[in-house]
């Protein structure tokens, strides 16, 4: 599970894997998210202990081959940022 301090810029988020799909481990990450933020604001924590992070928040992408209309919803409702659907032809 991602934990704070992180440094990416984005997270392909596959919604498909075997322990646990995409969408939870996207609302975890989300829960993970707010408590942090959420101890910045009030005090209970400084920035300097997250890499002087302000606000932690990671772009969420879903990868899948599914593209129908309730995993779209799915994955706005749980956090993600895009749900692209064909992100790559076959020849590329």
């Amino acid at each position: 599970m991602l934990k704070p301090l992180h440094n990416f810029d984005a997270c392909f988020m596959d919604l498909q894997m075997p322990e646990m799909d995409g969408f939870e481990v996207t609302r975890q990450i989300r829960i993970l998210e707010n408590d942090v933020n959420e101890k910045i604001a009030c005090g209970e924590a400084s920035a300097e202990m997250f890499g002087d992070i302000f606000y932690w928040h990671i772009p969420i992408l879903a990868m899948t081959a599914d593209v129908t209309q309730a995993s779209n919803e799915e994955c706005k409702k749980c956090g993600m940022a895009q749900y692209p659907a064909n992100l790559f032809s076959a020849e590329e």
